[in-house]
């Protein structure tokens, strides 16, 4: 297997390094999580954190706003990020954010009732509301506006290991500009394999593919539970099948299938319900990755052969 460290000649494993030792000539399904940049404390996460709600800020009012030429005009970066290896960026079957997607993000987008109505004003919720920016999307639109950031933390993790890793002149294209809010072509320093640079991403800033939909999944629980103690009213129109016509779980999610866009509206009703899940339940789900949780992902049969 062709790990970061193995082909510079790096002789320290996962454990002992801090970004994700990815493969190099395989997919890496970890992604990048604008959650636990938000709640990073460190220079690193604040720099990043600071680009994405600049970036967001702007993107939800040009929506809001229905300007069409400026939505594009700030998508307009939003290619693949072969760079990281992560997500499914290097494969065929990725939902990458390519050129194809861009118009069916921006129709996604622009037709939000989160968004219209400024329920959704943090990119991290982004998965709660929006079923067409799944996991690897978000990870791939995440990576293209902290890029600049991603590429300082590159650079001097290899000047740890100098002796080991020669950095090439590349042109790098889609460089989000936060100050001009603009995209911008610069020649940076970077490592390079088979001919493609590599950009390395911290390993305390990443997550598994299943966490999006359990989130959701969590979300949809919260707030059923949340209206049948709270607001009832919001449920009269719903025929009870409990005992003692007592409203359950079950008839809620039958007149009310799983829709991120019937949370969206429960949210609209009540103000409190998407900051009431963010402390009573999601801030417990969002933890940062084992260092055997990477390993499972980068080494994948090197572990199993040395067990």
């Amino acid at each position: 297997m062709k790990n970061f460290s193995s082909v510079f000649n790096i002789a320290l494993r996962q454990p002992e390094l801090e970004f994700v030792d990815i493969k190099l000539n395989r997919d890496n399904p970890i992604f990048l999580d604008p959650r636990l940049i938000e709640y990073q404390r460190d220079p690193i996460a604040k720099k990043m954190h600071k680009r994405i709600e600049i970036f967001w800020a702007e993107v939800f009012k040009a929506i809001r706003a229905k300007d069409l030429k400026r939505t594009h005009a700030l998508l307009e970066g939003m290619k693949e990020p072969r760079e990281t290896r992560l997500g499914y960026a290097s494969g065929i079957q990725g939902n990458n954010v390519g050129e194809v997607l861009k118009d069916e993000i921006i129709t996604a987008l622009q037709n939000s009732f989160a968004i219209k109505t400024g329920i959704l004003s943090h990119f991290g919720d982004v998965e709660l509301f929006i079923d067409q920016i799944g996991i690897d999307r978000i990870s791939d639109i995440t990576t293209k506006i902290i890029k600049d950031v991603l590429i300082e933390f590159t650079q001097d993790q290899c000047s740890i290991f100098s002796s080991h890793i020669k950095l090439h002149k590349i042109k790098q294209r889609d460089i989000f500009d936060y100050k001009t809010l603009k995209w911008l072509d610069k020649e940076v320093l970077l490592p390079v394999f088979d001919g493609i640079p590599i950009i390395l991403v911290p390993k305390t800033l990443v997550r598994l593919g299943g966490q999006s939909r359990g989130n959701f999944q969590c979300f949809y629980r919260f707030a059923t539970r949340y209206f049948i103690e709270k607001e009832p009213e919001m449920l009269k129109d719903i025929s009870p099948s409990g005992k003692d016509g007592k409203l359950i779980l079950r008839d809620v999610r039958a007149y009310y299938p799983p829709s991120k866009d019937s949370l969206a509206r429960w949210c609209a009703f009540n103000s409190n319900l998407l900051i009431d899940f963010k402390s009573d339940k999601l801030n417990g789900r969002i933890h940062i990755l084992s260092d055997d949780e990477i390993m499972d992902v980068v080494y994948g049969n090197l572990m199993k052969d040395a067990g």
